[in-house]
């Protein structure tokens, strides 16, 4: 009888002994799927974002897991990071590109709007650090050492500021002078005369309904002429303004 508990105590220890090895083992295996699926995670984030390889990725590892969470994870981060990489092509947009094509967009409409109002010859657009300059090239803005504009002038210039009153940029006028002899101090009435000038044709533009709050003036006297000043027909194109239409917030 002492044989026969002593032989069932054997048995039940070596099954019970069976038993943990089993689950020793278990556990061993699944401590071992865990880190290669970590390893796979991991060498799936250090990698560059490629949805048809990360496709192929998680059908393969979903058919060695048998259905494992997995291929799941994988195809969430998948999508997680094809959106991000929506959103970084995005934010990493050319910013000078938008700006070139922002400043080209309005030299564009200021060159429909003026041919539709001139020839061509008589206008030219140029861009500078703070906007468009547009240039008049008429010999009938101003009499010699006068601010007054010349009647003839007047309907031309009420167009172009009608104009240029349906964009959104603020504009300024620039007064020119064409150098001839001044009586008295020559460099101050130089300046002086050109100032009044660009207030002229201010003055013009607001009873054309031009706002007043896009406007502002400047003189420059006879620094910046586009003619020789040694014909009277060159005196008459520096005799001038010059409107300069200036880069809004998005365009600067």
């Amino acid at each position: 009888m002492a044989g026969k508990k002593f032989s069932t105590k054997s048995k039940r220890r070596t099954s019970e002994e069976g038993h943990d090895n089993v689950e020793r083992w278990l556990l061993t295996y699944a401590d071992m799927i865990t880190l290669l699926m970590l390893f796979f995670i991991v060498l799936y984030a250090l990698s560059p974002h490629k949805p048809l390889i990360n496709q192929d990725f998680a059908q393969t590892f979903q058919t060695i897991f048998q259905g494992a969470n997995l291929g799941y994870i994988i195809q969430e981060k998948n999508a997680k990071g094809t959106k991000g990489m929506m959103l970084e092509g995005r934010q990493q947009t050319d910013p000078s590109k938008t700006l070139r094509e922002k400043r080209n967009t309005l030299m564009t409409e200021l060159e429909y709007r003026l041919r539709n109002i001139m020839p061509q010859n008589q206008y030219q657009i140029s861009e500078i650090q703070d906007g468009v300059r547009i240039t008049l090239f008429s010999n009938t803005f101003f009499d010699p050492g006068s601010p007054e504009i010349h009647p003839e002038a007047v309907p031309f210039l009420g167009k172009v500021a009608e104009a240029l009153n349906a964009l959104p940029n603020a504009i300024r006028i620039e007064g020119h002078t064409d150098g001839s002899a001044i009586e008295g101090n020559h460099f101050a009435k130089e300046w002086q005369l050109s100032t009044e000038r660009a207030l002229s044709v201010l003055n013009l533009f607001l009873s054309y309904g031009f706002s007043e709050d896009k406007a502002s003036v400047a003189g420059y006297g006879s620094t910046r002429p586009i003619a020789t000043d040694a014909t009277p027909e060159g005196q008459a194109f520096n005799r001038r303004v010059d409107l300069v239409v200036l880069w809004d917030k998005s365009q600067m």
